[in-house]
C-alpha cells in the first residue's frame, strides 16, 4: 500500500515546502528563506561586522548642542553618538501600529518635552541609550532612550507604557481576540508591548512565555548597566543566526536545513526556549555539494 501512495504522490522534492536555509562559514552567514524552492528572502552576516545598530549601551553626555537640538553621548566607541533631543522624550506609536487603550492604565502626570532635555540629562550624567543608525564616515551613530526589545511574537517597550497591535493583522474578530489578550497579560508597571504580525492565531501562553523571556532579559540589562561604569555595552543586538530563529521560524515553515552541525545544534536550543516542536524542524544538512547549490539557491543570488 504504502510503495502505492509513494507512486501515485511521487517523491517528495528537497525544494518542497518554507524552508529556512543556512551557510555557515568561516568569514559569513548566509540565510535564504524558500517557498517551494523560490527564494523568498536573503540575508548575509559578516564574522567581522562592527554591526551595533539594536545594542543598548550606558552612555555619559559628554556636550549639549542647543541649537542642534542634541547632545553627544560617550557610548565608548570611537565617535560620540548623537542623541536629539526628540529622540530622548516618549515617542508616539508608529503609524502602522493601533494604539490599544488598557483599563485602568494610569495618565501620565507630564508629558516630556524636548526643552526639559538639558536638565534631565546634564553634562556628565549617564543615560541608557540604543543604537538606532550605525555611524558613517566622520559621523557617530545615532541613539535613542526610547528602548524596545524584540521577542518572537511582541516587542517589549520597558520606557514606554503603550500597547499596540500591527495593522498589518487585517481581520476584526482576530483583531478583538488580540486586545482581550492583551488585557489578560501582565506587563509591569511603565512598560508597554507591541503584538507583532506573526502574533495572529497564536496561543495565549505563547504570549505568557515571550513577555516573560523580554521581562528578564530587561532585567539583566538594567542589572548590568546599574553593575558597570560607562561606557559599556549592556546588551549586543543578537546575530543573525539567533535573529533568524527569532523572526522566521514559525509555524509555517516546514524545515531548516543548516550545513554547520555547531550552528544546527545553537538553533536547536534557541528554539527550544520560544518551541519545542521547533526543535525537530532544525536539521544539520550533510552533503558534498554546497547547500546552496544543492537547493538551486546560489543560481537565484547569481
Amino acid at each position: 500500500m504504502l510503495s502505492k501512495i509513494r507512486r501515485f504522490f511521487g517523491p517528495k522534492k528537497l525544494t518542497d515546502g518554507n524552508k529556512i536555509v543556512l551557510n555557515c562559514e568561516k568569514l559569513e552567514t548566509r540565510v535564504a528563506l524558500l517557498e517551494n524552492g523560490s527564494l523568498e528572502e536573503y540575508n548575509v552576516e559578516r564574522t567581522d561586522d562592527t554591526n551595533i545598530v539594536g545594542s543598548i549601551f550606558k552612555g555619559v553626555v559628554r556636550n549639549i548642542e542647543p541649537g542642534l537640538k542634541a547632545m553627544f553621548v560617550d557610548i565608548g566607541i570611537e565617535k560620540n553618538a548623537f542623541l536629539h533631543f526628540w529622540d530622548a522624550i516618549p515617542e508616539a506609536l508608529d503609524a502602522g501600529l493601533e494604539e490599544i487603550q488598557r483599563a485602568g492604565k494610569k495618565k501620565n502626570q507630564k508629558r516630556i518635552q524636548a526643552k526639559d532635555i538639558p536638565d534631565l540629562y546634564p553634562v556628565g550624567s549617564e543615560v541608557l541609550v540604543q543604537v538606532t543608525k550605525g555611524p558613517i564616515g566622520t559621523k557617530g551613530p545615532r541613539i535613542t532612550t526610547n528602548i524596545s526589545l524584540a521577542g518572537r511574537y511582541m516587542v517589549l517597550m520597558p520606557r514606554n507604557d503603550q500597547f499596540g497591535i500591527s495593522r498589518k493583522i487585517e481581520d476584526p474578530k482576530e483583531r478583538t481576540r488580540l486586545r482581550k489578550l492583551m488585557e489578560k497579560l501582565t506587563v509591569p508597571e511603565g512598560m508597554g508591548i507591541i503584538l507583532r504580525t506573526v502574533s495572529m492565531g497564536q496561543k495565549y501562553r505563547y504570549f505568557v512565555r515571550d513577555l516573560s523571556i523580554l521581562v528578564d532579559q530587561w532585567k539583566e540589562i538594567e542589572e548590568k548597566a546599574k553593575s558597570n561604569k560607562p561606557p559599556v555595552c549592556a546588551f549586543r543586538e543578537p546575530d543573525l543566526i539567533e535573529r533568524t530563529v527569532r523572526d522566521f521560524l514559525t509555524e509555517e515553515i516546514d524545515e531548516v536545513l543548516c550545513d554547520n552541525a555547531e550552528a544546527a545544534e545553537r538553533m536547536r536550543n534557541l528554539a527550544g526556549i520560544i518551541s519545542r516542536r521547533s526543535r525537530n524542524r532544525i536539521t544539520h544538512f550533510q552533503s558534498p555539494q554546497p547547500i546552496f547549490e544543492k537547493l538551486g539557491i546560489q543560481r537565484q543570488i547569481d
